[in-house]
């Protein structure tokens, strides 16, 4: 008796759709050949980057607002902070260069040990540090509307942006019983709720770009639990309706 086709159940009138068919041969194929992929855009990169910087701003914001840093926290146009040293700089705590190890603004010549403070409250001239960068922001933001050029707007929204400002006001005023901040700290005041606007429509901005594109969603899911960022190029099964996509949008 001749044997039946395994695309049979494909025919028209026949049993079965493609989908099913593919169902029943993922126990041998494990369901490489049915299940299609979602590539990263370069615009999947770039907002995923924007959400990563919206998830710190959540996560840091009880502790700054208590005055304190923890070690190795990069604040943008400041530093990293080394908590031991209660100090920002150039260099991550622990950073290898030439066989040497930075850590507390020294080099040594044999690998630091783990950092024997995990947070602490800045000195006085560390958080002047911050304050001198609080108003370089403000003055970035201002240009906004004084003709500054379509580049410097651009990096700018693309940068850390209000978050950065809103993690440097923090701060200082978690220290406000240690640190008499000047006229800087006193500006921002006023615009703290227009950065925290600009945080929040960059936060609906991100919800509405997931919601759009399930695909964005799974890419941002793996990034999570690989501990690997979102780069254009990269793959993630997205199962049935899912699409590939390849090129960038802007």
């Amino acid at each position: 008796m001749k044997k039946g086709s395994f695309l049979a159940p494909i025919r028209h009138g026949g049993i079965l759709r493609w989908s099913t068919t593919c169902i029943l041969a993922g126990g041998m194929a494990g369901m490489t050949g049915c299940e299609r992929k979602y590539v990263a855009t370069a615009q999947d990169e770039n907002m995923a980057k924007l959400q990563a910087r919206i998830d710190t701003l959540d996560a840091k914001r009880a502790k700054l607002l208590n005055g304190e840093v923890e070690n190795n926290f990069n604040l943008p146009g400041v530093g990293y902070y080394h908590a031991e040293a209660r100090d920002f700089y150039e260099h991550p705590y622990a950073y290898q260069n030439d066989g040497r190890w930075f850590a507390n603004g020294k080099w040594f010549d044999k690998p630091v040990a783990e950092a024997a403070v995990a947070a602490s409250r800045p000195t006085p001239e560390a958080l002047k540090k911050v304050e001198d960068a609080l108003n370089r922001e403000q003055q970035l933001i201002a240009s906004q509307g004084n003709g500054a050029s379509a580049t410097t707007v651009n990096n700018y929204h693309q940068g850390s942006g209000f978050g950065n400002a809103l993690m440097m006001y923090w701060l200082l005023a978690g220290n406000r019983g240690s640190f008499i901040p000047g006229m800087g700290f006193q500006r921002a005041g006023s615009q703290v709720d227009s950065w925290q606007r600009g945080v929040d429509e960059q936060r609906r901005s991100v919800s509405s770009y997931a919601a759009a594109n399930p695909g964005y969603s799974r890419m941002v899911e793996q990034s999570r639990s690989s501990g690997s960022p979102v780069k254009t190029g990269q793959s993630v099964r997205g199962g049935f309706g899912s699409s590939s996509r390849s090129t960038s949008t802007s």
